[in-house]
C-alpha cells in the first residue's frame, strides 16, 4: 500500500509465488568435444584420458531406439547384462577408493559396450539397456565432477536431460551445481526453475487443492534469492547506464512533482509572488523587451526575467517548461560574479533555490546540491533551503549525511516544520516509528493544520497498530481539506489492514474520482479487490478488474514502480500460455524505461529476470505453460 504500510497481504497465482524478473538468457551450448583446458587438465591421468575424446564420441552418440538404426549384436541379452553389471561393479569399486577418473573409465566402457552390442530391434532391452545408459551417464557425472573435471560432467548430465529423461531430478541438480560452481548463474536459475516446475507438475493436484505436498521441493526458495542476487548486480548495471541518460529528461508525473511542492512552507508564497508577476506570455514580453547587450546589468535583467518565467509555468503545472527556462536562466550566471552581484533583490538566490529543485527533479544530485548549498550561503538563515540540501542526500543514498542536514536546520530554526516532516519521512524509511511519531507531533504543534503531517502521523499509527489514532488524524486532514485524493487513500488503506476490503475498495474510488492523476488508489482498488474472499466462480473476473485497475494507475503515471509489480504477478498467474509470460516480459521492461535509480530498478529487474528464467525453463520442458490451472 501506498502509505508505508509494507506487511500488506501479498498477491500469489501458481508460480507467481516465485515470479519474476528477467534478463538477456545466454543459452549455455553444449559441445561434444572437451575443451583445450580440458584436455591439460586430464593429460597426467594415466591413459584414462589419452582416449577421452574417441569415448566422447562414442557414449555421446549412444542413440535412443528412435534414433538408432538396427544393428547386429554379438552377445545375447545375458552375456550383455552380465558384461555390464560387471562394469558398474568395477566403477563403484574405483569408487569407493576414490579413483574417480578410474571409475568414470569403467561406466565409458560399459557405454560402449551397449554402443556396439545392443540389438536396438528388440524394444524389450533397448528399454531395459536406456535405463542403464541414464544410470552410467549419471554415474559417470558423479565422477568426473568428483573428479574435478566440471565440463565432462556437465556434458552428461546435459546428455541424460536433452536425449534421454528431461524430469531426471538428479542429474538436474547436478548441472544447477556445476553450473553455479562455474559461475554460470543465469543457467543454474534457469535450471532451478525447471526443478521447481517440475514438482509442482508432479505435485499439481495437491497444489491445487491449497494442500502441502508430501515432500519437500528439490531445491530451496533461498536458491532462487541466492542465484538473483549473483546476477542482479550486473544486470542492473546495464539498466543504469539507459537510465542515466534518460533521467536528465525524464521528469517525474506532474501529481508527484506537485505533490513535492505542497510539502514545503513556502509553496504558497512561491505561487502568490508567480500569480503576482502575470501570465507567462506577458512576461515573455518583458523579456524580449530588455537590451540585449552582454553587460553584467543587461545579463542580469534577462536572468531575472527568466527566473520568474519559470516560476510562473511551475504556477501552471508546466514543469518540463520550467525546468527549461530556469536552466536557460542559471546559465546566464553561472560563474558570472559580475552579474550575479547585480541583479536585483533576492533574485539570484531564488534562482539558486529554483536551479537546485529543477536539478532534483531529474536526480542531477551533484548540481542540485551545488546550487543550494550556494543559497544556503546567501541566505544562512533559511532553513528550508537546508531540508531541501538534505532532500538531495536522501536521495543520494547518505541517510546519515541528510539528518545532520536536518539538525542544521532544526538548529537555525527550531520551529522549522519542514524539517520535522520530511525528517520523519526519513525515520519512516528507516523503520524508526518512536522517532517519526516525535517528529511529526512536534510539526503538528507548529502547524496544527499541516494535512501532510496528519497524513503521514497516521500511517505511523496504523503500523504501530493503533487504529484509533489514525482515524482521528484522517478525520482532522478531511476537516482541514476534503477534496484531498490523499486523505481518501490513507483512509482506505486503514480499512484495508483492518481486513475491510470492500470499504477500503470505495474510499480508494472516492480517491480517484477526486484525483484522477494520482496513481496510488488504482493500485490499492487491485490489493482490496484481490484480497476480497471471491464469490463462486468470480476470481477470473475479479482478476481482470484488478488488471485494469492497474493499468489505469500506470496510464496516470508510467512511472509509477509499484503498479508494474503488481501488474506483472498478477498476469503471470493468470497467464495460460508462454506467450502470456513472455508479454509479462515486455511489461517489465516497459516499466524499466522509466526508472531512474538503482534502488527504483531493483524489484523490477529481480521479476523480469526470474519471469525469464521461469519461461526459458518451461521452454526447456517443452512445456506449453507453467500455470497449475
Amino acid at each position: 500500500m501506498s502509505g508505508t504500510n509494507k506487511e500488506t497481504q501479498a498477491i500469489y497465482f501458481g508460480v507467481a509465488a516465485i515470479a519474476a524478473a528477467g534478463l538477456l538468457y545466454f543459452a549455455y551450448s553444449q559441445s561434444t568435444e572437451p575443451s583445450t583446458e580440458t584436455k591439460i587438465l586430464l593429460s597426467g591421468d594415466d591413459d584414462i584420458v589419452s582416449k577421452r575424446s574417441q569415448e566422447t564420441s562414442k557414449t555421446s552418440n549412444i542413440k535412443t531406439p528412435a534414433e538408432s538404426a538396427t544393428g547386429e549384436s554379438n552377445m545375447d541379452d545375458k552375456a550383455l547384462h552380465a558384461a555390464i553389471e560387471e562394469l558398474d561393479k568395477k566403477g563403484k569399486a574405483y569408487f569407493k577408493n576414490k579413483q574417480f577418473l578410474q571409475a568414470a573409465k569403467a561406466f565409458t566402457e560399459a557405454l560402449d559396450l551397449i554402443e556396439t552390442q545392443a540389438d536396438r530391434s528388440n524394444t524389450t532391452q533397448t528399454s531395459s539397456l536406456n535405463r542403464q545408459i541414464i544410470t552410467l551417464f549419471n554415474n559417470r557425472s558423479a565422477m568426473y565432477e568428483k573428479g574435478s573435471v566440471p565440463e565432462l560432467a556437465l556434458e552428461d548430465c546435459s546428455k541424460i536431460l536433452e536425449v534421454y529423461d528431461m524430469t531426471h531430478t538428479k542429474a538436474r541438480t547436478r548441472k544447477l551445481r556445476l553450473l553455479e560452481s562455474s559461475n554460470m548463474f543465469y543457467p543454474a536459475l534457469v535450471e532451478v526453475c525447471a526443478l521447481q516446475l517440475l514438482f509442482m507438475q508432479k505435485h499439481r493436484d495437491t497444489l491445487r487443492m491449497g494442500l502441502p505436498p508430501s515432500t519437500q521441493p528439490p531445491v530451496p526458495q533461498s536458491k532462487l534469492e541466492e542465484l538473483i542476487t549473483k546476477i542482479l548486480p550486473g544486470q542492473m548495471d546495464s539498466y543504469a547506464k539507459i537510465a542515466e541518460e534518460k533521467k536528465k529528461e525524464m521528469l517525474p508525473s506532474d501529481y508527484t512533482l506537485l505533490q513535492l511542492l505542497k510539502s514545503y512552507t513556502g509553496y504558497n508564497s512561491w505561487m502568490a509572488q508567480a500569480a503576482k508577476d502575470g501570465s507567462v506570455q506577458q512576461l515573455v514580453k518583458e523579456l524580449e523587451s530588455l537590451p540585449q547587450s552582454e553587460e553584467a546589468t543587461a545579463i542580469a535583467d534577462r536572468a531575472s526575467k527568466l527566473m520568474k518565467i519559470g516560476r510562473r509555468h511551475v504556477y501552471d503545472g508546466k514543469y518540463s517548461n520550467a525546468r527549461e527556462t530556469l536552466l536557460a536562466a542559471y546559465m546566464l550566471v553561472e560563474g558570472k560574479i559580475e552579474v550575479q552581484n547585480v541583479m536585483s533583490s533576492d533574485d539570484y538566490a531564488r534562482l539558486l533555490e529554483w536551479t537546485g529543485m529543477v536539478m532534483h527533479w531529474t536526480y542531477e544530485l551533484e548540481g542540485a546540491s551545488k546550487c543550494y548549498q550556494e543559497c544556503s550561503d546567501l541566505e544562512p538563515l533559511n532553513s528550508e533551503i537546508v531540508v531541501k540540501q538534505a532532500g538531495v542526500a536522501m536521495d543520494g543514498g547518505n541517510q546519515d549525511e541528510a539528518l545532520k542536514l536536518f539538525e542544521k536546520a532544526l538548529s537555525i530554526d527550531s520551529e522549522a516544520a519542514d524539517a520535522l516532516l520530511h525528517r520523519a519521512n526519513l525515520r519512516m524509511l528507516q523503520a524508526n516509528l518512536v522517532e517519526a511519531e516525535k517528529d511529526l507531533e512536534r510539526c503538528l504543534e507548529i502547524r496544527p493544520n499541516h494535512v501532510l503531517a496528519h497524513l503521514r502521523l497516521a500511517a505511523v499509527l496504523t503500523s504501530k497498530n493503533d487504529p484509533a489514532g489514525a482515524k482521528r488524524h484522517l478525520k482532522k486532514a478531511e476537516t482541514i481539506d476534503p477534496k484531498s485524493s490523499e486523505v481518501q487513500s490513507y483512509r482506505g488503506e486503514l480499512l484495508f489492514t483492518q481486513n475491510e476490503f470492500a470499504e477500503a475498495k470505495e474510499q480508494f474510488e472516492k480517491a480517484m474520482k477526486l484525483e484522477p492523476k494520482n496513481p496510488t488508489p488504482y493500485v490499492n482498488a487491485a490489493l482490496a479487490e484481490l484480497n476480497t474472499p471471491p464469490q463462486p466462480g468470480m476470481q477470473m473476473e475479479m482478476a481482470q478488474e484488478a488488471c485494469r485497475l492497474l493499468e489505469k494507475a500506470i496510464e496516470a503515471d508510467p512511472q509509477f514502480q509499484a503498479a508494474y509489480v503488481q501488474l506483472g504477478q498478477l498476469k503471470l498467474g493468470m497467464a495460460t500460455d508462454l506467450d502470456s509470460a513472455r508479454a509479462v516480459i515486455k511489461l517489465y521492461d516497459q516499466g524499466l524505461t522509466y526508472c531512474r535509480t538503482k534502488d527504483e530498478m531493483k524489484d523490477l529487474c529481480s521479476m523480469k529476470l526470474l519471469t525469464q528464467a521461469q519461461v526459458d525453463a518451461a521452454t526447456m520442458l517443452k512445456m506449453e505453460t507453467f500455470s497449475m490451472q
